[in-house]
């Protein structure tokens, strides 16, 4: 499963783990890289939200709780979505067994 959470970021779920990737552009090659790996789908989004929050550029209380705010609705949105495609995804898998 493949989560975007921009253009240049995405948690991927491997086989083993959760993994927070950037995408890397060297010598017109574009590849996605893993930074952060994670036993959960929720720990991932945690972080992710999280890292979001602390380099948001809001100065001031206000400011700061505007930002928390947005990333919390995005992600909220986001675990939303992947909720939906994981059940998709058993759905699927159940008509098919």
């Amino acid at each position: 499963m493949i989560i975007n959470l921009s253009s240049d970021s995405r948690i991927f779920g491997g086989e083993r783990a959760w993994e927070l990737q950037r995408l890397r552009i060297s010598k017109s090659k574009s590849e996605w890289r893993a930074y952060k790996w994670f036993h959960s789908l929720s720990a991932a989004v945690q972080e992710a939200a999280s890292h979001e929050t602390r380099t948001d550029p809001a100065e001031g209380l206000v400011e700061a709780l505007d930002a928390v705010r947005r990333v919390t609705e995005r992600y909220d949105a986001l675990i939303d979505d992947a909720s939906r495609e994981i059940a998709n995804r058993a759905q699927r898998k159940l008509r098919v067994a």
